[in-house]
């Protein structure tokens, strides 16, 4: 049984994803570790604090959208009413 061998000729589209992989391939396996100070890890939030930044996300998204004029003709031709 023989073992297939690939031929040592490669096409222009080889080549150009060699050129573009090997420096790919060198940052993946090298051994250098990354420069800089690693992040401190983030204190898990408490309810109270995922609570406030709920309530400045909706203020922040109420002031945005009470900068928006709407045209009457956008706006809905029915009320509606508490039965």
């Amino acid at each position: 049984m023989s073992a297939w061998v690939p031929s040592m000729r490669l096409t222009r589209r080889e080549w150009t994803a060699l050129a573009f992989t090997a420096p790919i391939a060198a940052q993946v396996t090298s051994k250098i570790p990354p420069q800089g100070a690693p992040a401190p890890p983030q204190p898990p939030a408490t309810p109270q604090q995922r609570l406030q930044k709920a309530y400045d996300e909706v203020r922040s998204t109420r002031d945005k959208l009470s900068k928006i004029d709407l045209p009457m003709s956008i706006e809905p031709a029915f009320g509606f009413r508490a039965i």
